[in-house]
């Protein structure tokens, strides 16, 4: 979501400063003189000719402030600048075209689990670095949400704080080039894992989405096109989102607050590469790329703190993006197909090893890190993601106030987990982490995995200022499975319910209820005696119970645009 434009001119080079020719004889009181009839030029162009930094007058939003004020503005400003040149000052030239703008998004979220703020936090048997037990609390994790929608009990967020500049490309058909920039602050930032700038904060926390001071640069690329006969040929080069899934990285664009099980799960948020834009006619748009082989990263693998060259187990690692689109004539039906295809693998994200039993005693697997974590388990093997979603307008309701939309997922990875354990910890303490258990799964073992999806959304605007949303969705993951925190194979749901009020054009608030359920999707985790967990992350906290819900959330958001 873009908010209002703000065109900033360009800095051009200042002429040399023009000396008198009387040079040293110029009189002290002269050099006065000018120097107050420069400074009182200086406000005055200033006052009449500059925009202000942030925001933009009333009325004018999509003004372009750069613009004279009328013919005698313009005579003035001519006089003044040619004054200012002659005194060897850097003058700016108008040069419309890059804008800015942002939007601030904060919201009051409650989580109703076992949470420690609700003083119900159970007991487990929990294992200790020797392989025996002992009684320990086992702290919550809703990992089917995103960490700061997930936090157990109730408190306040700073979900985001966007700001984003661009330099449109021209619509006219020819060579033309500029850029687009966008930064994102707060706790939604996290979702940059690994590449983002944490906060300050504990090392239990740190990244998990509890900090506010959190930084990501989500996109930043080169645009440019090329004509080519009546078309033209749109070219990106850099970090852009993923051109895949219905819904995106900012809040206010999407039709619920929180953001839904495949987006969170099972999608990456953008890549680094390059990608190419055909729009065949009116109707239909093809899209295609090469990117890095890893989601949200520049370059793939394993470790990411280490010497990292985009390869998996010595093969190179890279994605193709294909996507098509379609819009109808009378624009009440947008439709967009799109699939990644990675010949060698992928990681992030970060696959992992299914449950099983040894002797009666069950052993959880090895810890799958997620679609924005890497892991040390993935093998080179075949990865493919699908997607396709849809949003319709019917016509025939009155004043088109009625949308519906489909989102289908689907995807695979041959040969995903490879038999390995995590470098640097001992046997020991990997059955006592419940990375990998005793023989015959010491070692792990390879296996391919599989997932699919399928969700469905309604959106009723009752009235310019109130709008209804609905979303309900079904996540299911067989073994060796990526999705984070859950045991796999599971089945996941969701149901979620936003009423929006936009009190004005830049400001809205939503209020939302989620209820969420399903195989094992609420993992309860207790430290591990002996054992820092700050060492192997959460997964090395060890997990002691499960739950399948169902879980319930409640929230209220604000997001205002600039």
């Amino acid at each position: 979501m873009r908010g209002d434009s703000l065109l900033i001119p360009d800095p051009v080079r200042p002429r040399g400063r023009v000396v008198d020719a009387k040079g040293e004889r110029s009189s002290r009181r002269n050099r006065c003189v000018a120097f107050v009839w420069v400074a009182l030029s200086s406000l005055l162009l200033a006052g009449t000719a500059l925009p202000p930094l942030f925001g933009s007058p009333s009325g004018q939003s999509n003004a372009d402030l750069t613009a004279p004020q009328g013919t005698e503005n313009e005579g003035e400003m001519m006089r003044l600048q040619r004054i200012l040149e002659e005194q060897g000052m850097a003058v700016s030239s108008p040069s419309p075209g890059v804008k800015l703008g942002g939007y601030v998004d904060s919201a009051f979220e409650m989580n109703f689990v076992n949470a420690p703020s609700f003083n119900q936090v159970p007991r487990f048997a929990a294992p200790t670095a020797a392989g025996g037990s002992r009684l320990a609390r086992g702290y919550p994790l809703l990992p089917m949400r995103l960490a700061d929608d997930g936090i157990p009990g109730g408190g306040f967020n700073l979900n985001q704080l966007k700001l984003w500049s661009e330099k449109e490309l021209t619509a006219e058909n020819r060579w033309d080039a500029g850029f687009r920039m966008d930064l994102m602050l707060g706790q939604d930032a996290a979702l940059g894992v690994p590449d983002f700038l944490s906060g300050a904060g504990s090392s239990s926390s740190t990244g998990m989405g509890f900090n506010t001071s959190e930084v990501f640069l989500e996109q930043a690329y080169v645009q440019f096109q090329i004509p080519i006969g009546d078309r033209k040929l749109e070219v990106h080069v850099g970090k852009f989102a993923a051109p895949i899934g219905l819904e995106v990285l900012e809040r206010p664009a999407n039709f619920n607050m929180t953001y839904g099980l495949f987006f969170n799960n099972v999608e990456p948020f953008v890549l680094v590469g390059t990608q190419f834009i055909f729009r065949v006619d009116d109707c239909w748009t093809v899209r295609g790329g090469v990117t890095d082989g890893g989601f949200n990263v520049g370059r793939s693998g394993y470790p990411f703190f280490g010497m990292v060259n985009n390869s998996i187990s010595g093969l190179s690692s890279f994605l193709l993006t294909f996507n098509l689109d379609y819009v109808s004539a009378d624009k009440s039906f947008v439709n967009t197909y799109g699939m990644l295809y990675g010949p060698h693998g992928t990681n992030p994200p970060g696959f992992g090893t299914s449950p099983g039993m040894e002797n009666g005693a069950y052993y959880p697997g090895a810890y799958a890190n997620g679609d924005i974590v890497p892991g040390p388990y993935n093998s080179p093997g075949t990865y493919m993601e699908f997607n396709d979603y849809g949003i319709w307008t019917p016509s025939f309701v009155y004043r088109r106030r009625l949308q519906l939309a489909y989102e289908l997922i689907g995807g695979f990875y041959n040969n995903a987990v490879a038999p390995a354990g995590i470098t640097g910890l001992s046997p020991a303490t990997e059955t006592a982490l419940g990375i990998f258990p005793l023989f015959p799964y010491s070692s792990g073992y390879g296996g391919p995995t599989n997932w699919m999806g399928a969700g469905i959304y309604q959106i009723y605007r009752f009235n310019p200022l109130v709008s209804l949303a609905l979303r309900e969705q079904w996540l299911q993951a067989s073994g060796n499975s990526y999705l984070e925190g859950m045991i796999a194979p599971t089945n996941i749901y969701s149901a979620t319910m936003t009423l929006r009020f936009d009190l004005a054009d830049n400001f809205m608030v939503r209020m939302e209820a989620r209820m969420d359920w399903g195989d094992n999707m609420m993992n309860y985790y207790a430290p591990a005696n002996g054992i820092p967990p700050a060492d192997v992350g959460l997964a090395g906290n060890g997990l002691v119970g499960t739950s399948s819900g169902p879980f319930f959330f409640s929230g209220l958001e604000a997001a205002y645009t600039f």
